[in-house]
C-alpha cells in the first residue's frame, strides 16, 4: 500500500499533535528559527519514510529467507533523504556510496555509507576526496566534479535509499577504502 493513500489524520489525533507541538514550541529559542522550520519540513518526510521502513520488515518476514527486500551493493551509488542533523551534520538529499559488506548488505534494515557533495572543486584532503564521472564504472553523477566526504560515515535505514544512480569503479573503491582506513586508524 502506497503512503499516500493512507487515511489521514483523525481530528483528535491533529489536536494531540498540536498541543504536543504547542508544548515543545514554548522552548525553542529564537536562534533556533532556521532549524526548527527545516525539522518542520522533514516532518512527512520523516513519517513516510519510516512507514516504508515498515513495510520493508514485512517483506522481509513474509520472505521466508530474512533478506532484506533492498539489497544495494558495496560501491554502489544512490540518491538518498538525510533528514536535518545537529550543527554542521549533512541533511537533505545527497549521493551516498554504499560501504557496507556484501552480507549485511542482504540482511540488515539499515545500511554504511558515505555521503557526496556537489562541490568537487573545493576539497579538505583530510577528510575528503574527489569524485568525477571517470571514477564510475556505471551511471553519471549530475555534479561533475564531486567531493565524498568520508569522515561523514553513517548508518541509514534503507527505506531512505532512493534511485540508484550508477557504481564506482573498482580502483576509485579501492582508494576510497585506504582513505577509510587511515581515517579511522585502521
Amino acid at each position: 500500500m502506497n503512503y499516500s493513500s493512507l487515511k489521514n489524520l483523525e481530528s483528535t489525533n491533529k489536536t494531540t499533535l498540536l498541543s504536543m507541538f504547542s508544548g515543545i514550541l514554548s522552548n525553542v529559542k529564537n536562534i533556533s528559527f532556521r532549524k526548527s522550520t527545516c525539522l518542520i519540513k522533514d516532518f512527512p518526510t520523516v513519517c513516510e519514510l519510516s512507514y516504508r521502513s515498515y513495510q520493508n520488515t514485512e517483506k522481509k518476514k513474509i520472505s521466508n529467507t530474512n533478506m532484506h527486500p533492498i539489497i544495494p551493493t558495496r560501491g554502489e551509488i544512490y540518491n538518498a533523504f538525510i533528514t536535518e542533523g545537529v550543527g554542521k551534520e549533512l541533511s537533505g538529499n545527497h549521493l551516498v556510496i554504499i560501504i557496507q559488506n556484501r552480507n549485511s548488505n542482504i540482511y540488515s534494515d539499515k545500511v554504511t555509507i558515505v555521503p557526496i557533495e556537489g562541490d568537487g572543486q573545493k576539497i579538505k584532503s583530510n577528510y575528503q576526496t574527489k569524485l568525477t564521472n571517470n571514477d564510475l564504472c556505471l551511471g553519471k553523477i549530475d555534479k561533475d566534479p564531486s567531493r565524498i566526504i568520508f569522515s561523514d560515515i553513517m548508518s541509514i535505514d534503507k527505506a531512505r535509499l532512493g534511485r540508484k544512480i550508477g557504481k564506482l569503479s573498482n580502483e576509485k573503491m579501492e582508494r576510497l577504502n585506504l582513505l577509510l582506513k587511515k581515517h579511522l586508524n585502521l
